[in-house]
């Protein structure tokens, strides 16, 4: 009888050893999404290290709503050799991860971030914050990575969109927001700033 007994607690015991693990399996399985306080201007991301992979499902919805002023009607992830339309009509093999959310229909807006899928050198990184495309000024701050540039842009429909892009560690990390047309660059520059360091802790490493 105490054999049995023996052998029944033991049972119980291990039962209950597996669905612990079972538990915890699946509350691994859901992508942390941290909590983000403040923007650029309150953070230092200089000392920021990002992993060169996949990070969209670690961006909290409700901050992709914040800086896009409403629901996303669409959400777009892709990856490394992935077939995707990179920009506007660019349709290309990317070499990166990144996500795009489409504002609500008919505000034209959309919030973007990538990381290149292969390292990036201290050279290579301030060259590329040199590079200010047309329609756009560049500003050294705030911070974002080291070395790191601030582009505000307005294209043919007068839509306000603010990049940010930077080193962190060996991951070239890029931001942009695009606001609605006649929107004040200012009042896209601040949810850019908030949107993203929202994006940078998603993809830390």
């Amino acid at each position: 009888m105490r054999s049995a007994v023996r052998i029944l607690i033991g049972a119980v015991v291990l039962t209950a050893i597996a669905v612990g693990v079972g538990v915890l399996t699946l509350k691994d399985d859901k992508p942390e999404k941290p909590e983000v306080k403040g923007d650029l201007s309150t953070a230092d991301t200089t000392t920021m290290h990002v992993r060169r992979g996949a990070f969209c499902d670690r961006v909290p919805t409700e901050d992709a709503t914040e800086a896009l002023g409403g629901a996303a009607s669409e959400k777009k992830a892709y990856g490394d050799g992935d077939q995707t339309a990179i920009s506007g009509e660019v349709n290309d093999v990317a070499q990166e991860y990144g996500c795009i959310w489409t504002g609500p229909e008919d505000s034209a807006t959309s919030a973007r971030a990538w990381v290149f899928a292969p390292p990036v050198t201290l050279d290579w990184a301030t060259q590329m914050t040199k590079s200010v495309p047309k329609g756009c000024k560049a500003a050294s701050t705030p911070a974002y990575g080291k070395p790191s540039v601030s582009l505000t842009c307005t294209d043919a429909k007068k839509q306000p969109k603010v990049i940010f892009r930077g080193l962190f560690g060996d991951a070239w990390l890029s931001c942009e927001l695009t606001g609605k047309a006649g929107e004040s660059t200012a009042t896209v520059q601040k949810r850019a700033s908030r949107w993203c360091l929202v994006t940078a802790t998603a993809a830390a490493a």
